[in-house]
């Protein structure tokens, strides 16, 4: 049967759009417009270190789309680029006062698919002020204590204590100050061997300001040595909850150190 002009041309008008529309769309996809946006799942770990004892700001990263590393993300803090290297992203400033206490801007972008920004605090300066007991020597039936400067901005404190020249080796004693104040009691246990006897010999102490939530293992990671001179009691609780990005930061000053001698009696 033949087609009358008229269906003729009704036909070549269905045949092109229904060609036009498979050029454009494909058989099982949707048009440019309306293509849905992939959905991931992103997480930022982190933690910055200004240790006045070696007057250098460390700051250490970590950035994750859906539980794998992002080499080729781009992260800023306070306008400063952090490289990647190792599955880290990091930034070393030599002095330590090159950051200043202050809020800071965390910009974390993974290309054109995601972008977002942490603020951060980072804490005053601040110096250890008197030891208990004063001669610097502790006996088995003596406490140590500290009183410190009282650091604006602060969420609170740390104490820690180590063998003399173990510093930065990732061990020693270390805990957190509950109290809120610029001054705290060592347990014994940070001047004791394992089976309770006094462990003698000379010990550097501490003390750490901290803001947010610092991730404990990256400030314990053994680069060069590692970024805390002793590792943090544990780890905090997240303190970032965005609709697509998870995790923590936190940032934390080290005061100049102070020592003490443990002796036998």
């Amino acid at each position: 049967m033949r087609l009358k002009s008229t269906q003729r041309g009704l036909l070549w008008v269905l045949l092109c759009l229904t060609s036009l529309a498979a050029t454009q769309w494909g058989c099982d996809s949707y048009p440019t417009e309306h293509k849905p946006t992939p959905t991931y799942s992103y997480r930022f770990e982190g933690v910055l270190v200004k240790d006045l004892n070696v007057n250098f700001t460390h700051i250490l990263a970590s950035f994750k789309r859906d539980d794998s590393t992002l080499p080729g993300a781009e992260i800023r803090f306070g306008g400063d680029s952090l490289v990647y290297s190792g599955d880290t992203y990091s930034r070393s400033v030599f002095p330590a006062s090159a950051y200043q206490a202050d809020s800071f801007d965390i910009e974390i972008r993974d290309s054109l698919i995601f972008h977002d920004t942490v603020i951060t605090e980072l804490a005053d300066d601040f110096a250890i002020e008197t030891i208990v007991p004063p001669r610097r020597e502790k006996t088995a039936s003596e406490t140590v204590s500290l009183t410190w400067t009282d650091s604006t901005e602060d969420q609170s404190y740390v104490m820690a204590a180590v063998k003399r020249y173990s510093s930065y080796t990732g061990t020693g004693y270390s805990q957190y100050v509950t109290t809120h104040t610029a001054s705290a009691t060592f347990e014994n246990e940070a001047f004791e061997s394992p089976t309770g006897e006094p462990d003698t010999g000379w010990y550097y102490l501490y003390v750490y300001s901290y803001v947010g939530s610092p991730d404990s293992a990256l400030s314990a990671a053994l680069l060069s040595a590692a970024l805390l001179p002793v590792p943090m009691p544990g780890q905090l609780a997240d303190n970032i909850d965005d609709d697509d990005l998870g995790g923590r930061f936190g940032t934390i000053v080290v005061a100049l150190l102070d020592s003490m001698e443990v002796v036998s009696q």
